[in-house]
């Protein structure tokens, strides 16, 4: 899973206020976190094959930020992205910090095994 951090300087979270200049994109497994990498906004990532451009946060499931409008917000999960909102100005604590939540917050269901029999 990937995640975008909106980052102006490529080590912290950008002032709500200021426009986003780029993403730390952070790459997640069960084990690892990978990166990040600095994508500017204004470069265009382009495939092999077709040589078309794409979108630059196509490949993530999840934004970090400090804050964004409504209308900004709404898009985002048009497009089926998480957006995660937090305080912190690192990126790394906030990365942490989401990680944490969803970890918190994933329904993890207790299935009892079918020969297990009730004691009364």
């Amino acid at each position: 899973m990937k995640i975008a951090i909106e980052s102006n300087d490529g080590k912290t979270i950008k002032s709500p206020l200021s426009k986003t200049k780029g993403y730390l994109v952070f790459d997640v497994d069960d084990a690892n976190i990978m990166g990040p990498e600095y994508r500017r906004k204004h470069n265009k990532r382009r495939t092999v094959k077709s040589g078309k451009a794409k979108p630059l946060l196509c490949d993530c499931g999840t934004i970090i930020s400090r804050g964004m409008d409504r209308e900004a917000l709404s898009k985002m999960k048009k497009k089926g992205l998480d957006v995660f909102i937090t305080f912190n100005t690192h990126a790394q604590d906030a990365l942490r910090a989401y990680l944490k939540e969803r970890l918190i917050n994933e329904q993890l269901i207790h299935r009892e095994c079918s020969d297990t029999k009730n004691i009364n």
